[in-house]
């Protein structure tokens, strides 16, 4: 559709600024661009805000503590009322705790020796298992066919026990280390 000039009635070229003829400024010709893509760039602004936000949501973790050992879990991993301490003659005290989200159920114990030191890495030798490695850890695999497995490692002087339904919750566990 052709458009003229309101001052001269000169018809005018597509997407001019000015009248060719006498140089009047054409009403809302850049006004027209910018609205028109004005709509696309706040349609991709939100976009971009949703998948950030959907991103941060579902890569957080949650650092937790059993015993003095840190973890790092997925935040979709809720606390299950399953936290024990157990002191055996007050030579051998032991911690677990569990968690749980819709696929997997994991549980961390850590054993040590109040005072005494123990040779973590002989202790998790004699539980048994495969030799692995895990969370950055040498240790021992155990598998428990349909009930699930575990690794079994030392650190310092405590024994970690990490068990899980499935292997590949393994992957959503991060040691951090001893506070």
């Amino acid at each position: 559709m052709t458009e003229y000039c309101s001052k001269c009635g000169e018809p005018l070229k597509d997407e001019a600024l000015f009248c060719a003829n006498c140089g009047e400024k054409v009403p809302n010709r850049h006004n027209k661009f910018s609205n028109r893509f004005l709509i696309l760039i706040v349609i991709a602004v939100i976009a971009l805000a949703a998948i950030g936000s959907a991103f941060l949501f579902f890569n957080q973790a949650q650092t937790v503590q059993v015993d003095n050992v840190e973890f790092e879990i997925p935040a979709d991993y809720v606390s299950v009322p399953s936290r024990n301490n157990v002191e055996y003659d007050g030579n051998i005290e032991s911690t677990s705790m569990g968690w749980s989200n819709d696929k997997y159920y994991i549980e961390i114990g850590i054993v040590k020796t109040p005072g005494k030191g123990i040779d973590s890495d002989k202790v998790a030798s004699t539980i048994g298992g495969t030799p692995h490695k895990l969370f950055g850890y040498s240790g021992y695999y155990l598998d428990y066919g349909n009930e699930g497995c575990g690794f079994v490692f030392g650190l310092r002087d405590e024994v970690c026990m990490v068990y899980a339904t499935d292997y590949d919750a393994f992957k959503d566990i991060k040691v951090i280390g001893q506070k």
